[in-house]
């Protein structure tokens, strides 16, 4: 989409061109009452995503939002309009969403917001924080150890009992143009730490940069670390992802509806057997 300048750089405008017309707020109201009850959502990376394939991405994993409209308005770019408020806030409070790999940057939708890239570029994510002592385990260090991130916006202390539940998990907004971070050095009392950081369902990412959306096949930096150790690998992927406990009716922990939602992928990606009874 060109913006103003692209256009005026381009072409030498008429005097009707130049003068255009002005919309008054009654001739966009029906236009924004519907925006107002939809969402924006991006699928950030190489692969392109199809109407078809989003579509049957939210079939699958929102089934019990009901009428719900999905347009493309661009490149890997998408509007879900929606019929209730609850829906909307529904599908937000289960992100991070993975279509096929990449992550599907979901926000709520505000004039403007199509055309922004630098918003439609962080998402949120669940980091599990490794390798901490014991007195360091409290949501204040999560979130100061969280700050290398955009932004945390909730921190859990995993109240099992076994060696596996000896860390912090954040839930922080990562910026998708820069690599992930693979942890952080953290000083106290003359003491320091690396603190490993490993992503719950990890979208795909470069094993040569770092970077999520693309892979080594097309990074300009493949083959130019030859000499040093893998800088990204597997090992950022938490090998379990968990999410937060939430307390059931009967007071019981369970996952609120925490199916692998990210796993999702298209059906041409997807293989399936049919068993036949031959008795």
């Amino acid at each position: 989409m060109d913006s103003i300048e692209e256009v005026l750089r381009k072409f030498k405008l008429s005097e009707e061109e130049r003068d255009g017309v002005c919309l008054e707020e009654e001739e966009m109201a029906q236009g924004v009452r519907e925006c107002e009850l939809s969402l924006i959502g991006k699928v950030w990376g190489d692969k392109l995503a199809n109407i078809g394939g989003i579509r049957s991405f939210v079939g699958v994993m929102w089934p019990q939002v009901r009428n719900l409209r999905v347009v493309e308005i661009g490149r890997n770019l998408f509007q879900f309009l929606f019929e209730k408020e609850k829906d909307m806030d529904l599908v937000l409070n289960k992100r991070p969403w993975i279509y096929d790999g990449q992550p599907l940057i979901l926000l709520r939708w505000r004039a403007g917001l199509e055309e922004e890239g630098e918003a439609l570029s962080k998402t949120l994510i669940w980091i599990q924080l490794w390798n901490i002592p014991i007195h360091w385990i409290t949501k204040e260090v999560g979130r100061k150890v969280g700050s290398i991130f955009a932004r945390v916006e909730d921190v859990i202390i995993p109240q099992g009992g076994g060696k596996d539940d000896k860390h912090l998990k954040i839930l922080a907004e990562i910026d998708l143009t820069v690599p992930l971070p693979r942890g952080i050095m953290v000083k106290s009392n003359g003491m320091v730490k690396w603190i490993e950081f490993k992503y719950e369902k990890c979208p795909d990412f470069c094993f040569c940069c770092g970077r999520v959306g693309h892979n080594e096949r097309s990074c300009g930096r493949k083959g130019l670390d030859k000499e040093r150790e893998p800088q990204y690998g597997n090992w950022l992927r938490a090998s379990y992802p968990r999410s937060p406990n939430r307390k059931s009716r009967n007071g019981n922990d369970h996952r609120e509806d925490v199916r692998e939602e990210s796993q999702f992928q298209p059906k041409r990606e997807r293989i399936g057997l049919r068993i036949i009874s031959c008795c």
